[in-house]
């Protein structure tokens, strides 16, 4: 059981991540709008992570609740990435060579935008079976019972932190030593969380966390860029074959040139990441972040 003020404080975040999502969610068209979609997910994550750090047994309906929003970020996740897929394909149909690399393009955009329409059939209809319980139900003031546990704010923050720092940069050196798409994109997923967690847990900071949070989003945001060039390239693949088996050698040969300058792409930001991810191990994170709330260093994260 969390003490009390730290309890306070993570209800706190909870009711501002619950409002934003509820916003998103109040125009009846909200899915037909991309950006709309992308952000929707963004708030069920962030309102997700709170779920985590939250005593559940305090908040009744915590699983059925914290289950609903996985199946809402789930369910937009296919749609989101056929978004993103399609807006890199147009950057590269505007800086197309020739005419036969346009129209390679363009080809592809069909077969994507048709996979969109597709995927977002499907979104609608799993969004109207997924029936999100009464979101607003977590607003309502949790009783707080004893005992609590006998330590300061700044503590029981650490303890939140602890593990997700642990789970999201422990293996950073070892993906830096070999590149690996899947794992890579489980770690951006880790270190999201762990991002959403410092976020939450901000007004119990003596100092603030913005230097630690701004090395998180660029690791997020690198990992997340090899996430998206990783899964072009291999719907990329997917469109090759296809147009192998069907004899289309002018698309088979664009789609390959394609295919290379995407695999570049990703090679670079894996190489970026890499030098990104030096040193940011849970120790170096730790004696940032224990500073920051007034804690005192780790024995094992002194120099």
């Amino acid at each position: 059981m969390h003490p009390a003020d730290l309890a306070i404080q993570l209800h706190r975040a909870l009711e501002v991540r619950l409002a934003r999502l509820q916003e998103l969610l109040s125009p009846a068209q909200w899915a037909e709008d991309t950006e709309q979609l992308h952000q929707v997910r963004v708030a069920a994550r962030r309102l997700g992570a709170v779920l985590d750090l939250v005593d559940p047994e305090v908040y009744p309906g915590h699983k059925s609740q914290r289950r609903a929003l996985k199946g809402l970020v789930d369910i937009l996740g296919l749609p989101r990435e056929l978004d993103v897929h399609a807006d890199r394909l147009r950057v590269h149909h505007l800086d197309a060579g020739d005419t036969t690399q346009a129209a390679v393009l363009e080809h592809l955009l069909e077969q994507v935008d048709r996979g969109r329409a597709k995927a977002r059939r499907t979104m609608t209809k799993e969004l109207h079976r997924l029936r999100l319980p009464d979101l607003a139900r977590l607003r309502s003031v949790p009783s707080l019972p004893d005992p609590f546990q006998a330590t300061s704010l700044q503590e029981a923050a650490w303890g939140c932190l602890e593990p997700r720092v642990a789970a999201a940069l422990g293996d950073l050196a070892a993906l830096s030593a070999q590149e690996d798409a899947a794992a890579l994109h489980k770690t951006r997923v880790r270190i999201k969380k762990l991002r959403y967690a410092v976020e939450a847990l901000e007004t119990a900071f003596a100092l603030p966390p913005e230097p630690v949070l701004k090395k998180l989003r660029e690791l997020q945001t690198l990992l997340g860029d090899h996430h998206d060039l990783a899964a072009l390239e291999a719907l990329l693949w997917d469109a090759e074959a296809h147009l192998r088996t069907h004899d289309r050698a002018t698309l088979c040969g664009g789609v390959l040139e394609l295919l290379g300058a995407v695999a570049e792409d990703r090679r670079a930001v894996f190489c970026t990441f890499v030098a990104a991810a030096q040193g940011q191990d849970p120790a170096a994170f730790a004696s940032a972040l224990r500073p920051a709330l007034g804690l005192p260093l780790l024995r094992e994260s002194r120099p």
